[in-house]
């Protein structure tokens, strides 16, 4: 009964430091602030190479689960360009647009990653215009599992409609 009751415990601390590793690793991101989520810089004995912020374990996983396998390699491939990843209160921002000489889907794409969670955020958006000469402006949310657009702050939720061209 105590061997049972010691091995529960222990499977107990693995994951509370399982959880608790996520959480370090996604405040380690806070670095890639200001950087393109595809970059170089210098390997071993001075040779440059690619770092990308899309392979890194705390957000490979989750953006697997989120956006598809395909996705990931399309990134990889350069099925997106890039803008500099933007620190918005404690979520980092990526701004992705198609790449229309290798994809045919013309929406952009956000990517949210909060710094103290394990959980993403992404919403690919479009501008069309109406037969009345206005704008509209066409959203798809994801969201991981158990978390929802009301778990962004509403001064995120004001930055990103901004971004995406809402008035």
């Amino acid at each position: 009964m105590l061997l049972r009751v010691f091995a529960f415990l222990a499977l107990f601390a693995s994951v509370g430091f399982a959880a608790q590793a996520q959480v370090v690793d996604r405040a380690a991101l806070r670095d890639w602030q200001g950087r393109y989520p595809h970059h170089e810089v210098k390997g071993p004995r001075g040779r440059k190479q690619t770092v990308s912020f899309f392979k890194l374990p705390a957000v490979r996983g989750p953006l697997a689960d989120l956006l598809g396998p395909p996705f990931l390699d399309g990134v990889e491939e350069g099925d997106y360009l890039e803008e500099k990843i933007e620190l918005i209160g404690d979520y980092l921002v990526i701004r992705l647009y198609p790449n229309l000489r290798r994809i045919e889907d013309e929406r952009n794409l956000i990517i949210i990653v909060p710094l103290g969670n394990p959980g993403l955020h992404a919403v690919y958006y479009q501008q069309e215009p109406t037969p009345d000469g206005q704008l509209s402006i066409q959203t798809d949310w994801k969201h991981s599992a158990g978390t929802s657009l009301d778990d962004l702050p509403k001064s995120l939720k004001v930055a990103l409609a901004t971004m995406m061209g809402f008035p």
